[in-house]
């Protein structure tokens, strides 16, 4: 919501209040959560079974008990009535997850990771049906699409020879997510549900996976040739009708039309190649791609003028928000959630808009270098020059003109294109330095010029990219494109302090600082540099991914070692402080002193935190400015990108992962202190009220069910997760033991930690025995790999060393003989799986399990089986 042209006195206090407790709440429940995945992967030998089980457990329950309880207590504060328990339910699912990580982890049964998502997602639901939060359905829809990924990622072989390409699959989850998709509508119509993220990601995979099927994969298909576009023609019809005429939502419009635009690239281009081959065919297409963008913007501009009669649903985003308008609140008088003053009337389009044309502009840009490279117009780095600097004037006049919006199109992509062709030029004529030094001056010329968002968005990437390489070659001034690709895809943790976290750093402060600068100049200037400030962003959150940190005890040996990268550590930890100060300062005189220094020197001790991980600074940061600075979508790319760098972050291997969950669940616990303060605080110093609490209302029908929802979705998880502990230690008891021989790897698995891919030598001879089965005489017409069961059980034997051995098959565990051990095997992407093909173990101790030769199982007599230890060649314990 914008902010209202009439403000009370102490709306901003309210409202700086407000974000403080959602966001310290939030971000909280996210620190802890990845803590706690952290500590699982971790794999902490120090700690029994009991206690790590005892332990996940409990804080889960305590979540659970914490969000029943919050409902119940806040039921008559509308406000926060669904927030905090919904928050509180989100760290429960989180949770959730890390306890079936554990539980796989410890009995090494998690190397079907598709298992751990789908008994996550069944687990899950309770929870997500009574929380109604769209917090806890989005983590619902994530676990349920990962497990579904994961299920067709092992059989993707069989599908292939079946249906002779990945179309099923593709299908497959574009008919998940419709369903979802259909769902949440209907709970939007039916019990208001919100619709402005969860329906806009749906859609958006929906459309992704079918378009990638129609412009890749389907070039291999014959058996299923036309499936995947009559399939994504009706869900772009039928979409585009829903959200046009039923409840309008211009996004998902701008997604199906991003849709039509990728799949014309390849239906018109094959026409046009069949028609005329050559290179020449790329001019008419890129034409026709910037024609659709331009008719695709007037449509949605159009749309976004019309009013809508349907009522939206609940928290939806009106249109005239969608298009960039801004949305005046329906009270005056109500506390704002944005503190900036009002912006000026936007003259450029809607975000989305913008993504459509610079969706186009890239595509162009592409089809005109491949004219360029394939013409035999230019054949020479001199060429490339002359020829770069004859389309950056060109597109910058036609920009600079009164033409029309289709030839500024052209004009962005003629611009762009010019300047690759010119750093094409300048890669053999002259040094790295001074060729980044005229790339930078070459893109800040074309950025002043070109009157155009979507070209000087492209510019600044290339400044961004410039700038970039000129600190790198300060830095090491010998330093070959061969290493640079070498740590970049290596990961190498000896140069990411050396290389990443200097560039990461420095866009980080320079991001902040344009975007402050483009606040405080307001009007045209301000206007011109948030395409550098939003170029600069993407580009800083691509090198945090890289960018280590360092933890607050190694600091001061870093400092003796390394003074500037230890400068550029605290530098980077201190960035959300610098932020605060920049939004607060200025209000100092609307605000009280708790929230005007509070924040700062809250954030000053949790940049202890950020320390070891610069990225959640970062996303702190931006989510500071964007709040404060009144730019909505800042802020919301704050909070994808700290979800985004979570995720990177597990898989950064420079910080071991017990540290990273001792300094994620540390600030975690300070943030959730700080929280109380948020509330705690305002009353001790009687700027705030207290409210005078009346009686509660009376418990309501739904209320009830949705506690009676939390506390079952609590039992049932206890109930599977320890009746999952009791079996398999009644399996260790009184299993047999059998030793089989393996082949080792070594990666790191998806929540569980380090661990080895596991190939049994067994299962070469179980697939011997299958190959030299006899085809069921019904099936001769089907692939081998359908017409033989999946499953099946082995007969094992020992042999003089005690080193069991395959004897045959069957389908059965049973007959079999006295000295015979039945094991069940199961057949995954036509590869035959004993047990596990994995063994976790402690981070760190890779080396330690590198000569295991021999894996120790023990075996229950209707074949089911555990993996309990790795053994050396001499078959004892490592």
């Amino acid at each position: 919501m914008q902010v209202g042209t009439e403000r009370q006195a102490g709306s901003e206090l309210h409202a700086w209040r407000q974000f403080l407790a959602r966001s310290t709440l939030w971000l909280g429940v996210l620190l802890l959560g990845s803590a706690a995945i952290c500590w699982v992967a971790a794999n902490w030998q120090d700690m029994t079974k009991v206690q790590r089980f005892a332990g996940t457990q409990g804080l889960l329950a305590l979540s659970a008990l914490a969000a029943a309880w919050a409902g119940l207590r806040l039921r008559g504060t509308p406000g926060v009535r669904r927030s905090i328990p919904g928050a509180l339910l989100a760290l429960a699912g989180i949770l959730l997850g890390a306890l079936l990580a554990l539980l796989g982890q410890t009995y090494q049964t998690g190397a079907d990771t598709w298992e751990l998502f789908a008994w996550w997602a069944v687990l899950l639901l309770p929870w997500a049906l009574a929380a109604t939060s769209q917090a806890v359905w989005l983590l619902w829809v994530l676990v349920l699409n990962v497990a579904a990924v994961l299920w067709l990622g092992e059989r993707v072989f069989t599908w292939m020879v079946v249906f002779e390409g990945p179309t099923v699959p593709m299908l497959f989850m574009a008919t998940l997510n419709l369903l979802l998709l259909l769902g949440w509508e209907l709970a939007a119509r039916r019990w208001k549900a919100s619709t402005l993220i969860g329906p806009r990601i749906l859609a958006a995979i929906i459309v992704s996976v079918l378009v990638l099927s129609l412009m890749f994969f389907d070039l291999f298909e014959r058996t299923t040739k036309g499936v995947s576009g009559i399939a994504w023609l009706a869900v772009t019809l039928g979409l585009g009708f829903y959200y046009q005429k039923v409840r309008r939502d211009l996004v998902i419009l701008a997604i199906l039309a991003a849709g039509v635009i990728c799949v014309s690239l390849r239906v018109v281009g094959e026409w046009l190649i069949r028609m005329a081959p050559g290179v020449w065919a790329a001019l008419p297409l890129a034409a026709l791609l910037m024609a659709e963008a331009v008719w695709a913007a007037r449509w949605l501009r159009k749309l976004a003028a019309v009013p809508q009669s349907p009522v939206p649903a609940a928290d939806a985003e009106p249109a005239a928000a969608s298009a960039g308008n801004a949305v005046e609140p329906a009270d005056s008088g109500a506390p704002v959630a944005q503190l900036a003053p009002v912006a000026a009337p936007q003259i450029d389009p809607p975000w989305y808009v913008q993504c459509l044309l610079g969706l186009s502009a890239w595509l162009a840009t592409l089809l005109l270098l491949v004219f360029v490279a394939f013409s035999g117009i230019v054949n020479s780095e001199e060429a490339a020059l002359v020829a770069g600097l004859v389309l950056c004037a060109a597109g910058v006049a036609v920009l600079r003109s009164d033409a029309g919006p289709f030839w500024r199109q052209c004009g962005t992509a003629m611009a762009f294109c010019g300047q690759i062709l010119i750093i094409y030029g300048l890669s053999d004529s002259t040094s790295v330095a001074r060729a980044s030094v005229f790339v930078l001056l070459m893109a800040a010329v074309i950025y002043a010029l070109g009157p155009d968002v979507i070209l000087r968005f492209l510019s600044g990437l290339l400044i961004a990219a410039a700038g970039a390489n000129l600190i790198w070659t300060g830095l090491s001034p010998d330093l070959m494109q061969r290493d640079l690709l070498a740590t970049w895809f290596g990961f190498d943790s000896s140069r990411l302090q050396f290389l990443w976290l200097p560039i990461a750093v420095t866009g980080a402060w320079a991001a902040a600082v344009v975007l402050t600068l483009s606040h405080r100049l307001g009007s045209k200037r301000g206007h011109t540099l948030r395409p550098l400030a939003w170029a600069l962003l993407l580009s800083v959150q691509g090198m945090v991914w890289l960018a280590g940190g360092v933890p607050a005890q190694h600091l001061p040996a870093m400092w003796q070692l390394n003074p500037g990268g230890a400068l550029l550590v605290v530098a980077g930890a201190l960035l959300p402080v610098a932020a605060a100060m920049a939004v607060l300062w200025p209000r100092r005189h609307v605000l009280t002193a708790g929230v005007t220094w509070g924040v700062p020197i809250g954030l000053l001790i949790l940049a202890l935190f950020w320390l070891p991980s610069p990225g959640v600074g970062f996303a702190l940061a931006w989510l500071l400015l964007g709040f404060g600075l009144n730019q909505q979508r800042v802020a919301i790319f704050g909070v994808i990108s700290l979800l985004a760098y979570l995720g990177v972050y597990y898989y950064q291997l420079d910080v071991p992962l017990l540290d990273k969950a001792l300094w994620l669940g540390g600030a975690a616990v300070l943030l959730f202190v700080l929280r109380a303060l948020v509330w705690l605080v305002p009353r001790l110093m009687r700027t705030q009220a207290p409210s005078r609490r009346g009686p509660l209302p009376p418990v309501s029908g739904p209320l009830r069910w949705r506690t009676l929802g939390i506390l079952g979705g609590l039992a049932l998880v206890l109930i599977v997760a320890n009746g999952g502990i009791w079996q398999r230690e009644k399996l260790l008891a009184s299993g047999k033991v059998v030793i089989l021989e393996l082949a080792p790897v070594d990666p790191r698995s998806l929540m569980q930690g380090d661990y080895m891919a596991l190939n049994f030598a067994a299962s070469r001879e179980i697939t011997r025995f299958r190959l030299g089965a006899e085809r069921p005489q019904n099936n001769d017409d089907l692939p081998f790999a359908l017409s033989e069961p999946a499953d099946g059980y082995v007969m094992l034997a020992a042999d003089g060393r005690g080193v069991a051995k395959p004897v045959r098959i069957q389908t059965d565990a049973m007959p079999h003989a006295e000295g015979e051990v039945p094991l069940r095997y199961r057949v995954r992407d036509n590869r035959v799986r004993i047990v596990t093909n994995a063994y976790f173990f402690p981070e760190g101790q890779a080396e330690r399990y590198q000569v295991a030769k021999y894996g120790e199982l023990r075996v229950a007599e209707n074949g089911d089986a555990l993996l309990v230890r790795m053994l050396g060649e001499d078959l004892q314990p490592l």
